[in-house]
This record gives structure tokens, sequence and C-alpha cells, in this order.
């Protein structure tokens, strides 16, 4: 039983190491939005449709209420992280505006 316990125990570890830092990457921010600080994306709607471009994001981000804003393509990969203050910018293929979220 001992040579059994030998072999599987390095893969026994990167395993429980794995499973310790998932526990620690999924846990919620708890701490509730400050008042009147998180984004509205419905205050920046007149933007989709429109090309993106860093004026355009720097004024929907403002019309939005937002604090900070992140372009998203189409097959880009994003933190799971919620920040309420932050506008979303869902882009198509062509880089025109097609979704704003907050978070």
């Amino acid at each position: 039983m001992f040579p059994t316990l030998r072999t599987a125990l390095p893969l026994l570890t990167p395993m429980a190491l794995a499973a310790l830092l998932s526990a620690c990457t999924n846990a919620q921010d708890p701490r509730p939005a400050e008042a009147g600080a998180a984004c509205d994306a419905a205050g920046a709607d007149q933007f989709i449709g429109q090309n993106i471009s860093g004026y355009i994001e720097r004024q929907a981000t403002q019309a939005a209420g937002a604090t900070s804003s992140r372009v998203l393509r189409p097959d880009d990969v994003a933190t799971m992280d919620f920040d309420p203050k932050r506008l979303n910018i869902h882009v198509d293929p062509g880089k025109v505006i097609i979704k704003l979220a907050c978070g």
C-alpha cells in the first residue's frame, strides 16, 4: 500500500492546491457599493451602434456615471470580478458598440 501512496502523492498535491486556490477566487466582494457611486449603463445607451474610440469610451463612461471602463471584444478573456463602478463596453468584430453593462 505504501508504494501506491508514494506514486499518488505527486498527483494529489497539485490537485489539493488547485482546490484551495479556486475556493479563494470564487469569493464574492461583501462590501456594498457606495451610495451614488455605481454606474448606470442606461445613461450611455446613445453610444450603442457607434464605433469605439478612446473619445467615445470616455464619453460613455462619463454618461454612465462610471469611474472606469473596459472594452470587451468577441472572444476576449475578462476577469469575473464585479465592480459596480465600471462600465463594460461590448463591441462586435467591427468595433461597433453592441451592449453596455455595469460590473
